[in-house]
């Protein structure tokens, strides 16, 4: 059954970030946690056993991939292969609700990009994603949280959808204006918009 802490969306309470973030640190974590477009449910990247419980999860709606939520750009340049142009492109949309797909390095787990080695980069503005990922020093292998193809923002809907999928979430109540990040695809020569959503997208013009 999964364990809910409430907590302030601009202050939250440092007890409860750290008992979820003790249970994401062991093995096979999963958290449902809010992000600045939809809830997110997702584990640590280097805990195979709590991607591989997501990854089973998400047979039932392929459309739904992951994606990296990081704290900063020296975690994003780990994952993925950032030149110049891509940092201050992203620099100047994050944080904030996009998600950049680029191309991965060796240390994106295979069960994440099974078949394009590409992954997707989220900097939410969400001051408890932020601190989350700082508390645990490594990004979230996320998704977002749907509900009958929708994106899910009713906390009770989630806590009654997720309770067994999920080991802990962190609620801070109906979201604002909830949509999809906005994904952009920069593996090609120029910025590829795949999917419109919550953020204004200009073409990546300076």
């Amino acid at each position: 059954m999964m364990t809910v802490y409430s907590v302030h969306p601009i202050n939250p309470q440092r007890r409860s970030m750290e008992a979820v973030a003790r249970v994401l640190s062991g093995d096979g974590g999963i958290a449902v946690y809010p992000t600045d477009s939809v809830y997110g449910m997702g584990a640590c990247v280097t805990n195979p056993r709590g991607i591989e419980r997501i990854a089973r999860f998400l047979e039932k709606d392929k459309d739904r991939p992951f994606s990296f939520i990081c704290g900063d750009f020296s975690q994003v340049s780990r994952y993925v292969r950032l030149s110049n142009a891509h940092y201050r492109l992203m620099k100047r949309h994050l944080p904030g609700p996009y998600t950049f797909i680029l191309n991965a390095t060796n240390l994106v787990p295979k069960r994440i990009a099974p078949k394009r080695r590409t992954v997707g980069i989220r900097m939410p503005n969400s001051v408890v994603a932020l601190e989350l990922v700082r508390l645990l020093g490594e990004p979230l292998a996320n998704t977002s949280v749907n509900l009958s193809g929708e994106p899910a923002n009713a906390p009770e809907a989630i806590m009654e959808a997720l309770r067994h999928e999920a080991d802990v979430m962190l609620n801070v109540g109906p979201l604002d204006d909830p949509e999809p990040s906005t994904v952009v695809d920069l593996t090609g020569d120029a910025p590829v918009l795949v999917r419109p959503g919550k953020g204004e997208w200009d073409g990546g013009a300076d």
